[in-house]
């Protein structure tokens, strides 16, 4: 602090001086020359916007699962955006919406509304026969705003007396440092529980500077002053869009196992992702992780074909893949998995390629017979405009007391029931049962009946003969009694027209 007295100045030089401060300080808002720019509306844009719409691409593009994700609301939970008088936003649940619908790709948002549900329900308008269902939900908000991390500022203090004339000056400068953090979780809709690690906790630092000057005038203890103060804060609104925009992209990355980083300025690899891929990696087979680093090698531009084999041109194009990434091992291996992984190329052409790969990858399993249909199978699939039921055993004949597992997919979203009618024409469920209840399948999977290490096995028994296996898959659920089959086991089809996406199998019990 510095306090000057300075006597014996005439009182003409302390009137020039209160001109000079008044105009020099711009104190008088009256007088103040505002530049107003006449602008058009102008569309938001951040850096990680670009990144949160590709990561919609890169979801088809690594054929990943359609997925149906909802939020909560979203607020501030620290209480801070009313005593600061909005420094930060109370409530950001658009900000999360409007992210999650940008994304786009195999990524839907389903809006939650309960005014609006319950206005469904008072119109009468209240069937969820054409509604989507969500997988996930985002719950979270706002969870710190530290306004004073930092503070420093300097100031300067010029009093001036004559008689009973008196001048003063004071100057202030003061800067803060702040941080805002947002926690993130993920929740499995059905389970209601949260989905281990699937969270994103992120925060942003801001900074805040306020400049004041004043001026005091006092003659004969009549004080005339001016006070002006300028300030400048960083724009903590939009910094708090940043924050979702980078958070959504951290969720559906890890959720889906997709490399989202890429997407992000400065991005760096997330230990999440890349240790659910590794795991995926050591699960599978040698033949299988052959067909995922040849399906990665597809997509990166080589011409190789989906064998399953490590063949001669699979073998240049892991060679050519590790020449170019200055990789020091080029085989078949972890090192090469993990780089073809996070360097597939997010553009259409890449989309266009993973298209075709599906294609090679249905193939493969069809000439590969890693369908194991039997010659009972009738037919290897239903195609329909309702969208396709596959449905094959694992062997055609069986000898009572043996283990048996029954596979199916679907390429839409669609509810299956399925039965088995044995040779002496009594039909039992198989699917949905007492451990698989959930019968809501999505297209891209193999399920199995039994699943992989479930606690049940399907035990074959008598009778001996042939037992027919029906199955029927559509976008509204099926109740069993919806199903109609005639003396022989086969569908009527004159009461089954409501139902037209069906599948057959037949096995030999010996």
């Amino acid at each position: 602090m510095k306090n000057l007295m300075i006597k014996k100045i005439k009182a003409g030089v302390i009137s020039f001086s209160l001109i000079t401060v008044v105009s020099g300080c711009g104190l008088n808002p009256q007088n103040a020359d505002v530049d107003l720019n006449n602008t058009l509306p102008e569309a938001k844009f951040t850096v990680y916007q670009e990144a949160v719409r590709k990561l919609g691409m890169m979801s088809l593009i690594y054929g990943r699962l359609p997925l149906n994700i909802m939020s909560k609301n979203i607020a501030d939970q620290t209480g801070t955006s009313v005593a600061t008088s909005a420094e930060i936003p109370r409530d950001i649940t658009e900000i999360v919406k409007s992210t999650l619908n940008g994304i786009g790709g195999n990524i839907t948002f389903i809006p939650y509304d309960p005014d609006f549900l319950a206005s469904s329900v008072n119109t009468g308008y209240s069937e969820f026969t054409h509604k989507l269902i969500p997988d996930v939900v985002v719950s979270g908000g706002i969870t710190e705003f530290d306004r004073g991390l930092v503070t420093k500022g300097d100031s300067a203090e010029i009093d001036a007396t004559i008689g009973s004339y008196g001048l003063g000056f004071e100057d202030n400068n003061k800067g803060s440092l702040a941080q805002v953090t947002l926690d993130f979780n993920l929740i499995d809709f059905k389970t209601l529980a949260g989905i281990p690690r699937i969270q994103a906790v992120n925060g942003i630092k801001l900074h805040k500077a306020i400049k004041e000057d004043s001026f005091a005038f006092t003659v004969k203890s009549v004080t005339l002053g001016a006070k002006g103060t300028i300030k400048k804060v960083q724009g903590r609104h939009s910094a708090v869009r940043l924050l979702v925009e980078l958070s959504m992209a951290q969720l559906i990355g890890r959720y889906q196992k997709l490399p989202y980083w890429r997407m992000l300025p400065g991005g760096q690899s997330d230990d999440i992702v890349t240790d659910a891929v590794l795991n995926d990696f050591y699960d599978q087979t040698e033949q299988q992780r052959l067909v995922a680093i040849q399906s990665y090698l597809y997509l990166h531009g080589y011409e190789v074909k989906i064998t399953g084999k490590e063949d001669s041109i699979t073998k240049t194009a892991i060679q050519q893949f590790a020449e170019k990434n200055s990789l020091t091992d080029s085989g078949a291996n972890q090192t090469t998995y993990l780089a073809l992984f996070e360097s597939v190329p997010i553009n259409h052409a890449t989309r266009f390629r993973s298209k075709t790969l599906t294609t090679m990858l249905t193939e493969y399993k069809r000439k590969n017979k890693l369908y194991s249909l039997s010659k009972h199978y009738d037919p290897p699939k239903n195609l329909v405009d309702d969208g396709t039921l596959t449905l094959w055993s694992d062997k055609s004949e069986y000898v009572i007391g043996e283990q048996m597992n029954i596979s199916f997919s679907v390429d839409k979203p669609m509810f299956v029931r399925m039965v088995v009618i044995n040779s002496a024409g009594e039909i039992s469920t198989l699917f949905p049962n007492a451990y698989q209840s959930d019968n809501y399948c999505k297209p891209g999977i193999d399920y199995q009946i039994p699943p992989k290490r479930a606690d049940f096995v399907l035990d074959i028994g008598g009778p001996s003969g042939t037992d027919k296996i029906r199955a029927v898959a559509s976008k509204n659920p099926v109740a069993a009694e919806a199903l109609y089959f005639t003396s022989t086991g086969d569908f009527d089809l004159s009461k089954m027209a409501a139902w037209p996406v069906r599948a057959s199998a037949e096995i030999t019990i010996r």
